[in-house]
């Protein structure tokens, strides 16, 4: 399947994943804060490695986001998941970056086949969603997702979150998958 455009390097796909696995995963991470807390050098970590309950991340309920998304795109070895939060950004100067994904040191060289973005919540510009830079050379995109659509990227793609000029945290989950070994 060639999803993904040679010249954008990502495609959206609408509504992949029902809301009915979407409210199980944020479940999932919710009931955890009300059962186990999270101390604020916890969340302080969390926030500044981007990779948010880390201990949740193989769970069914993160992981099985994948069994709607259609299995040419699961092909490939799956690297760990990552539950992405955005709260609000404080400071209102702040420039993006963009950065590529760099394949793990145990891939062995091996590189990404591709990266699957699922939103669990409103992906927009004004509350920090994915920006990308396209593959074409053009004018970086806000990428704009409702909560079950998957966004696919090309492995080289260019990519950043916004900045989240909202009250609200924003939630997204993603996987990496490797050229199998």
């Amino acid at each position: 399947m060639a999803i993904v455009t040679a010249t954008r390097g990502y495609e959206v796909l609408p509504g992949v994943v029902p809301p009915d696995a979407v409210d199980r995963t944020l479940r999932h991470l919710h009931l955890d804060l009300v059962r186990n807390g999270a101390p604020a050098d916890t969340l302080g970590g969390w926030l500044w490695s981007a990779h948010w309950f880390p201990h949740l991340k193989w769970d069914e309920e993160v992981v099985g986001l994948l069994e709607h998304v259609p299995e040419e795109l699961r092909s490939g070895e799956l690297c760990d998941p990552q539950i992405l939060l955005q709260p609000p950004d404080s400071s209102e100067d702040l420039e993006l970056t963009p950065h590529v994904d760099q394949e793990p040191d145990w891939a062995d060289g091996r590189p990404y086949l591709r990266i699957l973005g699922v939103a669990l919540s409103p992906n927009r510009h004004s509350n920090g969603g994915l920006v990308v830079w396209p593959l074409d050379g053009s004018e970086p995109v806000a990428v704009e997702l409702d909560p079950g659509d998957v966004v696919v990227m090309d492995p080289n793609l260019p990519h950043s979150s916004g900045l989240n000029r909202e009250g609200a945290i924003r939630y997204a989950a993603y996987f990496r998958f490797l050229t199998p070994a």
